[in-house]
């Protein structure tokens, strides 16, 4: 039987398919790639160990978005700072910047890459506003950064925003017109870490308040889409203004699309920010907004979702998720994208300086030093856990004499330095080869990182006596509590206490009684507030006072609060360098010229005596050089040199 519709329904239904389809056509989908904290991590490389490495290069994240941009093609590509700074690669470039009419390397790689726009983070500023300038003003697109402004006008120093004007097919095949405005915001904090480079040439405006002015100009101007590029952190405390860490705030400002957050190297969506309030880690969204934190060194992509569609004439965000693109399987050790050979034969040639640059002595001509640096003796850091070590020491020794410089004239000065580090390299979870291994004579750029594995900087805290007696607590959770009633073997060193928690503090003598129980617990939990391992607490061969004030230098990382350690928070931070821990070594070592690798045994372990062997575990390497008190037993099954310290 056929139906015959009356006109005006027939009308009306073509008219809602019509309006359907026409809907349908003005959705769009748009993925966000983004990149943070890629130090000069560029190629297949690492330049500390010098060695090629599978675990990160810009050159592999290049291949994961040239996989997406192969399916997609709605894809922008953004930067969120800190890339021109962070290992010799960006050292060897900055030493040997673009000469007029040249490019920078650095530009030559971004821009083969494509990318869409960058913001600056505070890395960037490390070597200058004139150095910065050259590298920027290669880029074949916009970099912006909208809270350094000129401090007499108070105009912006660099572009503030951008309005990127993009066609992107709709779910129909459909062209639509979008514009994407991208604002760039650096943690104020730059002013003081780069004091030297940046005062009376630029002034720095809170991060959330330039959004706020920012935002409202960018939707007037025709923006569809804001995404705020913020090398900041993520951290939901209460805002007060001039936060380093102010990404959280960015998704509470109204008109934002997508925040790209960094600088604390961290991963988001992930498991660290559980418990961060209006986070949904699995969706990648706070508050309702998509957000990511791609990691660090060129090791994760970060990916964002975003789904618009046009209502009454505008174009409003429906849907939008984030998400993490490794390049390396770690739990399976595996490289799960190759590099791109073309873009890595880009920088050959600064690649083949570096090599050269690393493998120089320190102090050498290619190091761009004057006084050379030389070890007298072999460093190791195979009994870094059960004796005082000079692989820590001497870090404690370059941290405590920078600081010492840096605070000269200050309301500081007076305070008594103390310095805090511990054995990075150390075995632990690495396995039996990750020991600081540095053989005597010479020392080359290279051999800095088997003293600091990490890109960290310096930071000085204002501590007092029992503040300091509580870092040690933490510390001393490296131990196990040994029974001095048992006659069987016990294992010394707690294998479940990461050995970079392992803080020694050089200044103070002290002793660790590994007979008590542990005070703190690997995650800086307080598990037995009766216990005390930290005996004979001394300075300058006088107890200390509880309330008796010290300078502590340190690493950024500990300073803001990684390992949670009791008490050490950046509340107590009263100067935060700009310069790494490994630049600082360095310079320590050319001054000294050279170094006698020789512990002052400022603390010890009391070891109950008439108990079983005590037992540690090592390198098997470390069998070849012995201690006093130390002797080897066996290998294990896991490749580790088993080890008993006499009572």
């Amino acid at each position: 039987m056929k139906v015959v519709l009356p006109k005006i329904r027939w009308i009306s239904m073509v008219l809602i398919i019509a309006g359907a389809l026409s809907a349908y056509g003005q959705t769009v989908d748009i993925t966000v790639l983004a990149t943070s904290d890629v130090h000069n991590n560029y190629l297949e490389y690492d330049y500390f160990t010098d060695m090629p490495t599978d675990q990160n290069g810009l050159v592999k994240i290049a291949t994961a978005i040239n996989q997406e941009r192969a399916s997609n093609p709605n894809v922008l590509l953004l930067d969120n700072g800190d890339n021109i700074q962070g290992n010799p690669f960006g050292e060897y470039l900055m030493k040997n910047p673009p000469q007029k009419g040249q490019i920078s390397p650095i530009m030559t790689l971004l821009n083969a890459m494509g990318y869409d726009a960058m913001t600056l983070g505070n890395h960037e500023f490390n070597f200058g506003l004139p150095y910065l300038n050259t590298v920027i003003q290669g880029a074949h697109f916009p970099v912006v950064c909208a809270n350094v402004v000129n401090p007499l006008t108070k105009t912006p120093y660099f572009t503030p925003y951008k309005i990127l004007v993009r066609g992107f097919e709709d779910r129909n095949g459909y062209l639509q017109l979008m514009r994407i405005g991208v604002i760039g915001l650096v943690p104020p904090q730059i002013i003081l870490w780069d004091g030297a480079h940046l005062r009376g040439r630029v002034e720095v405006m809170d991060g959330y308040d330039a959004a706020v002015k920012y935002i409202p100009q960018m939707k007037a101007a025709g923006a569809d889409i804001i995404i705020v590029l913020a090398h900041s952190g993520i951290s939901d405390f209460p805002r007060q203004g001039g936060e380093e860490n102010f990404g959280y705030y960015m998704t509470e400002i109204p008109g934002v699309d997508a925040v790209i957050t960094g600088h604390a190297h961290g991963k988001f969506p992930g498991r660290a920010f559980a418990g961060l309030k209006g986070a949904d880690i699995d969706k990648g969204t706070i508050n309702g907004i998509p957000v990511v934190m791609p990691s660090s060194f060129a090791d994760t992509l970060g990916a964002i979702n975003l789904t618009y569609e046009k209502k009454n004439g505008a174009w409003q965000r429906t849907d939008g998720s984030a998400q993490l693109i490794p390049v390396y399987d770690t739990a399976a050790r595996t490289s799960l994208y190759p590099g791109d050979p073309e873009l890595a034969a880009l920088l050959e040639k600064e690649h083949e300086a570096t090599v050269a640059y690393i493998r120089s002595p320190v102090g050498g001509d290619e190091g761009g030093a004057t006084a050379g640096g030389s070890l007298a003796a072999p460093l190791n850091s195979f009994f870094a856990l059960v004796r005082d070590d000079y692989s820590v020491q001497i870090i404690n020794e370059a941290q405590t004499w920078y600081t010492k410089q840096a605070l000269a004239g200050t309301e500081y000065a007076n305070l008594p330095v103390l310095s805090a580090a511990a054995p990075f390299k150390a075995g632990g979870r690495q396995g039996p080869r990750y020991y600081t291994n540095v053989p005597a004579g010479p020392l080359a750029i290279k051999n800095i990182a088997d003293l600091y594995v990490f890109s960290n900087t310096v930071v000085c805290l204002k501590m007092n006596g029992a503040e300091i007696k509580e870092w040690l607590e933490m510390s001393a959770g490296q131990f196990n509590q040994i029974d001095p009633a048992k006659q069987g073997e016990q294992m010394l060193v707690n294998e479940s206490f990461p050995t970079y928690l392992y803080d020694v503090i050089d200044g103070v003598t002290y002793k660790i009684d590994v007979s008590q129980p542990a005070r703190y617990n690997a995650e800086g939990t307080l598990v037995d507030s009766k216990a005390e391992r930290i005996k004979d607490l001394r300075f300058e061969g006088r107890p200390i006072r509880a309330d008796q004030e010290f300078v502590v230098a340190t690493n950024n990382y500990r300073a803001y609060g990684g390992g949670n350690f009791p008490g050490v928070n950046p509340g107590k931070i009263i100067f935060a360098s700009p310069d790494e821990n490994r630049q600082v070594i360095l310079k320590y070592i050319e001054y000294r010229q050279e170094i006698v690798p020789e512990a002052d045994g400022n603390w010890e372990l009391i070891l109950p005596a008439g108990t079983g062997p005590l037992i540690f575990q090592s390198s098997p390497l470390a069998a070849e050089s012995l201690l006093p008190g130390i002797r080897f037993l066996r290998t294990s099954e896991t490749g580790y040199g088993v080890y008993q310290i006499e009572q």
